[in-house]
Order: C-alpha cells, then sequence, then structure tokens
C-alpha cells in the first residue's frame, strides 16, 4: 500500500483508515427520485427568448411607467368636468387688494 500512496499529496497513511468502503451502510434497494409529469404543458412549444436590454435600463423604464400611470390618477380641477359656478367653486386665492386704494387715513 506504500507504493500507492507514494506519488500522493498526502504520506500520511492513516488519514485514508477511517474510510470505509463497506456497502451494507447505504441503502441499495431504494430506487432515485423521477419526476414524472401528470398532464402536458406543450413544453415543446415553449420558447426562451432573452431580453437585449439592460437591467438597469429596463427596471428605470418600468419605474418611469409607473411613475407616468399614478401621475395620470391624479386628481385634476381645470380638466374636470364641473359646472363653472363661483358657489361651487369658489376661489382659493383672496384677491389682491391695492393699498393705496383700500386704505385711507383717518383724519
Amino acid at each position: 500500500m506504500g507504493d500507492l500512496l507514494k506519488e500522493l499529496p498526502s504520506f500520511n497513511q492513516r488519514n485514508f483508515s477511517k474510510y470505509c468502503t463497506d456497502s451494507s451502510s447505504k441503502p441499495t434497494n431504494r430506487r432515485p427520485v423521477v419526476y414524472l409529469p401528470t398532464k402536458e404543458d406543450g413544453a415543446a412549444e415553449q420558447v426562451i427568448v432573452t431580453d437585449k436590454a439592460n437591467i438597469l435600463l429596463r427596471y428605470l423604464h418600468q419605474q418611469w411607467e409607473v411613475k407616468n400611470t399614478q401621475s395620470g390618477k391624479k386628481r385634476d380641477v381645470d380638466s374636470a368636468d364641473l359646472p363653472e359656478t363661483t358657489e361651487l367653486n369658489p376661489s382659493r386665492k383672496a384677491k389682491r387688494l391695492n393699498y393705496d386704494e383700500e386704505y385711507s387715513p383717518p383724519d
């Protein structure tokens, strides 16, 4: 056995003494697990297509589309079809008053 181990990187025979070649410790009567499909999915018709776009660019385009769809859902008062009466739609801003015309100092 010394001649067999002479060319190996490990010269210590005790490193190989714990190796057991006894096949009784392994179950030999078990069949290997095999996947059996239950229905035909037409796997032959499926074609794998790779996207040639960069992953970062694809992500940025998706985020941009999400942002545009969300901004389109926001309410827009100017484009809404609401009646144009001042009673229903009062102006949010107060009219600007000219200070010189409205203010007259007491005499």
